[in-house]
């Protein structure tokens, strides 16, 4: 690095602990570049906190950048290493000719040789504690395969993203293979069969290769670049409705046979309260969205809210009018709602429907497909899903687990509920307990460390934004 900080389109710099590439120069501001992500800084900034790369660096990492590839326990041993080091350091001050005899009696002790010792003291000398990170801490085994294994390696296991899942053997192999086909005999040296394996696992992490082959086209299919996380700032502001298969088997009541079904769930993403939810045998059509969407607006006048609130009535609010004869009685009808003023769906025929699409246009909803093939656009409701397989769905019967692989054995007779009956479980198991357990996701940044439940979100959420009449 130098001392001269040059900015220019193409310039190489360092900062905030990464490198960057300048893109553009406008006005005051300075657009940088880091693979796919692009960031931008004034000059006072770039200035003050950036460092020219202009050359080629030959030395070691920053130490920032070292310190933050390490696990918690490869920093642990990096601390015990500094404080041997300060140890014999500190020996050396108080008498410099004891050093050599206390670096023969530590290296002794802890096994090692006397250069290692020394090299140990270099390296602090030199970058403090991220100095005496060598290549066994920071990665249990060195890379010694050669990068033409890697490379091949890589595009092996990019054939198999739409393929049936392989094992190692087979990719090894196939590697073996496609380097023998691209060089001549002997011109890559291929590693050893255990080496090869360890190596592989380093490649393939992240990937699913050896997992699940939905998972790993999952991945594939993730858009490149960085997109940031949807964030809600008051209640009704986004409510995100999604379908899934439920892993338990209901009853149809008139042909009385087991039957698959799936839920539609639309949640608030500020309070994560569910608004509304709808239970459907086989599928899901358009008029369930509707009816879901229904339940958002309107409130059940004819039962026990047991927990689930209508979603604009706080419990400590009340609304009264005065009557004739001097009474006061509450109106729900009058009461304030907080309406979705947006909707998150997926790309699927029932939420992009002309009866979809008609009610949210009657209502004053604005309708937000998510990126395609990004399932985690959606994580609220996604993990709705599995809390309620988790705490739920499990302990019911005609339970048949989250893949083919879980399933019972005649598990089919077991199903005991009507379709109706579990979707009301599930609305009292919401009401009761999901409602009102604290969420490590649902925090206020004026009070840190504290935990709420969505109902205690929602209070707090109207409070501070007020909400809209119904």
């Amino acid at each position: 690095m130098t001392d001269i900080l040059e900015l220019r389109p193409g310039a190489r710099i360092w900062f905030d602990g990464t490198s960057w590439e300048v893109v553009t120069l406008s006005g005051r501001e300075v657009t940088l570049r880091s693979g796919d992500s692009l960031q931008r800084a004034t000059f006072a900034e770039v200035v003050v906190r950036g460092v020219s790369m202009a050359a080629p660096v030959d030395g070691p990492d920053p130490a920032t950048v070292v310190l933050s590839s390490l696990t918690s326990a490869q920093r642990r041993e990096l601390e015990t290493r500094a404080k041997l080091v300060r140890g014999l350091l500190s020996e050396a001050r108080t008498d410099a000719s004891t050093l050599k005899s206390s670096l023969a009696a530590k290296a002794d002790e802890l096994q090692v040789s006397v250069r290692t010792l020394q090299r140990w003291i270099a390296g602090y000398r030199a970058a403090g504690v991220a100095g005496l990170a060598d290549t066994r801490v920071r990665s249990r085994y060195a890379a010694s395969v050669d990068p033409r294994w890697d490379a091949a390696c890589v595009r092996v296991l990019d054939r198999y993203i739409e393929a049936s899942t392989p094992t190692m053997g087979v990719v090894i192999d196939s590697v073996a293979r496609k380097l023998e086909a691209g060089f001549s005999p002997g011109t890559v040296p291929l590693p050893s069969k255990a080496t090869a394996y360890r190596r592989l696992k380093v490649l393939a992490k992240g990937r699913h290769a050896f997992g699940s082959a939905k998972g790993r086209r999952s991945v594939a299919d993730r858009p490149t670049g960085v997109f940031g996380r949807l964030r809600a700032t008051r209640p009704g502001e986004y409510v995100v409705l999604d379908t899934t298969p439920l892993d338990v088997f209901a009853m149809e009541p008139i042909t009385m046979r087991w039957v698959g079904v799936e839920l539609t769930v639309a949640m608030d993403l500020f309070t994560r309260c569910v608004l509304g939810l709808r239970l459907t045998p086989v599928s899901t059509k358009s008029q369930d969205v509707a009816n879901v969407l229904y339940q958002c607006v309107s409130p059940e006048r004819d039962r026990d809210d047991n927990g689930w609130p209508y979603h604009g009535v706080p419990r400590n609010l009340l609304v009264g009018t005065e009557e004739p004869d001097g009474l006061s009685q509450q109106r729900v009808g009058d009461l304030p709602a907080c309406l979705p003023e947006a909707i998150v769906v997926d790309h699927g025929k029932q939420y992009l429907s002309d009866h979809v699409i008609g009610v949210c246009a009657r209502l004053g909803i604005t309708i937000q497909p998510a990126i395609p093939h990004k399932p985690t656009d959606k994580p609220t409701v996604e993990r709705f899903f599995r809390t309620l397989r988790e705490a739920l769905l499990q302990h019911l019967p005609a339970y048949k687990g989250p893949d083919v692989y879980s399933r019972g054995k005649d598990f089919e007779d077991k199903a005991f509920y009507y379709v109706s009956e579990l979707e009301q479980i599930i609305r009292e198991w919401v009401g009761s307990v999901y409602h009102r357990t604290q969420h490590d996701g649902l925090c206020v940044p004026e009070i840190p460390r504290a935990e709420f439940c969505p109902t205690e979100m929602f209070e707090i959420g109207v409070v501070k934004s007020g909400c809209s009449p119904r």
